[in-house]
């Protein structure tokens, strides 16, 4: 199976050659083929995530700074909320972190090589009007592998 983006309605999908170029998700695009960077694989993972806070010395309150990542010994620092779902991809020496918060309407991919703790690059999606013009109406479908592919290609 290979992947295919529709270039009408941007549906990405996995299928067999077609017969012809119409997308089966609107039957009236023309498709291409996507080649996940130059057949190079990614492996998702299931790090340790903790949050991270602090608390100043005259009050009570504490403060969240951001969410620690941890894999392999080393620690990545990125921003989350509440209803995010995480996705995380290791590349050779990159970490891809996928956020997706459907309650808000939000995608965010967060790139880092390791060993550095900041994300070397970043793309935000901020409402759902931008997640449908970049993955089409039914971008929920879509693997996160094949959303952290196309997010990639953003990045650059």
């Amino acid at each position: 199976m290979v992947l295919f983006r529709c270039q009408l309605c941007h549906a990405v999908y996995a299928d067999y050659y077609p017969t012809d170029d119409t997308c089966i998700k609107c039957n009236k695009g023309h498709i291409r083929i996507i080649t996940p960077q130059g057949g190079k694989t990614m492996t998702a993972i299931k790090p340790t995530i903790k949050l991270f806070t602090s608390q100043d010395d005259d009050s009570t309150c504490i403060h969240i700074n951001s969410l620690i990542l941890e894999h392999n010994g080393n620690h990545f620092q990125f921003p989350g909320g509440s209803n995010d779902t995480i996705h995380v991809f290791a590349q050779n020496i990159a970490l891809y972190l996928l956020t997706i918060n459907e309650t808000n309407g939000t995608m965010g991919l967060h790139s880092f090589m390791v060993p550095e703790p900041d994300p070397i690059n970043s793309v935000h999606l901020h409402t759902l009007t931008e997640i449908v013009n970049v993955f089409g109406v039914n971008w929920n479908d879509a693997s996160p592998e094949t959303i952290v592919l196309e997010l990639i290609e953003r990045l650059m």
